[in-house]
């Protein structure tokens, strides 16, 4: 959209775009309800339920590394949004971690990772990464609390298979953080957006932890 919300700037919608909004909008929410009193004010009700339709039945598989880090991602802030009480359906958390684990397995087998600094695309992996920290996260939240969302039999078993490709994370920061791979174009072409990508997988937790007032 354009800043001022009037029109859009782009005339189609990603695969895990209504995904994305449907989460932002109940964390939008949860956050409003414990910082204000909200009685009588308009709320996010609505595009939270119009979010939901969208994404009902929806597939979310990929093998696009930025999309993996999202899945990843979603799916740490869906579980701490259902540890904390908001409306959402804790059957997602478990959707998205099967859908990134199939396309984990996937993206490991192309090869693309092996290829030299000119042939990759940093923000992609460093997206990958950023997900696989969330992987950790809930992995040690399920292995430090045994009620939690994270802790139940499936989704112990959907983390741990992913703890397995924890290490790719480490290896794409450490590839990234050598400078002659940040010499090259397809870095130089994408400068902004792939440091702001590899400062956030160095230091994740502003960016992964949902810390609601309390």
């Amino acid at each position: 959209m354009s800043i001022d919300l009037a029109r859009p700037l782009v005339p189609s919608m990603g695969q895990h775009d209504p995904l994305d909004g449907h989460i932002t909008a109940v964390q939008l929410q949860a956050t409003a309800t414990r910082l204000l009193d909200t009685s009588g004010e308009p709320g996010l009700d609505q595009a939270i339920s119009e979010f939901a339709a969208m994404i009902e039945g929806r597939e979310f598989g990929t093998t696009d590394p930025l999309g993996l880090g999202g899945l990843l991602t979603d799916a740490y802030r869906v579980g701490q949004l259902v540890h904390q009480g908001a409306p959402i359906d804790p059957i997602l958390l478990e959707t998205l971690l099967t859908a990134s684990l199939t396309g984990l397995q996937h993206y490991v087998r192309s090869g693309e990772l092996q290829q030299s600094a000119n042939y990759r695309l940093a923000f992609r992996e460093l997206g990958l990464a950023i997900g696989l920290h969330a992987v950790e996260r809930m992995w040690q939240t399920a292995e430090s609390h045994s009620e939690n969302t994270f802790s139940t039999p499936k989704t112990r078993a959907r983390l741990q298979a992913l703890m397995e490709y924890v290490p790719i994370g480490e290896d794409i920061e450490s590839f990234w953080r050598v400078p002659q791979h940040r010499r090259t174009r397809t870095w130089l072409e994408h400068q902004d957006i792939n440091e702001v990508m590899l400062a956030t997988s160095l230091v994740p937790n502003g960016f992964l932890e949902l810390l609601l007032p309390d």
